[in-house]
């Protein structure tokens, strides 16, 4: 979606959404992603899938399939969960499938890279190594790479989005209303009050 005043994840404001939930419904389309996901990481020693909930839960368990058709062993899939204070945890005793594995940290869209810096953390105080990041679409590919990570990344597609603060935000100062349909602009607008 474009042309409306969206607030991501991040709490940085752009022009231009996303909306990966469009996609969650269709199985043929999400299992062909998934396969997509699989071939670009095929040559990796790859024994756990790990993706943020909720919508990396199910591209992590789609992965996970195609790796292990693929790569003739099973791949396992996990998923952290977004704890009160903003990280990313393993529970459920995921933790424990984590430990001397060699990890494909999944996600489906990335801004800023924060939210796979949190997993790779919890990857890593696990016990487990991470082998790389794949991601279905980078928004911001100058700033979020394997730099940023210092581990091999890579992206199915790329769309460069302009994102603001909201106190330098264009939006904001020409009295353009947040939308409060698709993204974040419903609880940035809430916790403004």
């Amino acid at each position: 979606m474009q042309n409306s005043h969206f607030v991501g994840v991040s709490g940085l404001h752009m022009d231009t959404y996303i909306t990966k939930d469009a996609l969650f419904p269709h199985v043929f389309k999400v299992e062909k992603v998934c396969r997509m996901f699989a071939e670009k990481n095929k040559d990796l020693n790859i024994d756990v899938v790990a993706a943020p909930a909720l919508g990396g839960i199910i591209l992590s368990q789609g992965t996970a399939y195609a790796l292990s058709k693929n790569l003739g062993k099973e791949v396992l899939a996990v998923f952290t969960e977004k704890t009160l204070d903003g990280n990313q945890v393993f529970t459920r005793g995921y933790d424990k499938y984590i430990k001397e594995k060699n990890v494909l940290v999944l996600e489906d869209l990335v801004t800023t890279g924060g939210s796979v810096q949190k997993i790779i953390k919890s990857v890593q105080g696990a016990g487990g190594e991470v082998v790389a990041v794949s991601v279905m679409v980078n928004k911001s590919p100058d700033t979020v790479n394997a730099d940023l990570f210092k581990i091999p990344f890579n992206a199915l597609g790329e769309l460069t989005v302009n994102t603001y603060e909201a106190k330098n935000c264009p939006m904001c100062k020409a009295g353009i209303p947040i939308n409060t349909t698709f993204g974040h602009g419903k609880k940035y607008l809430e916790s403004k009050k």
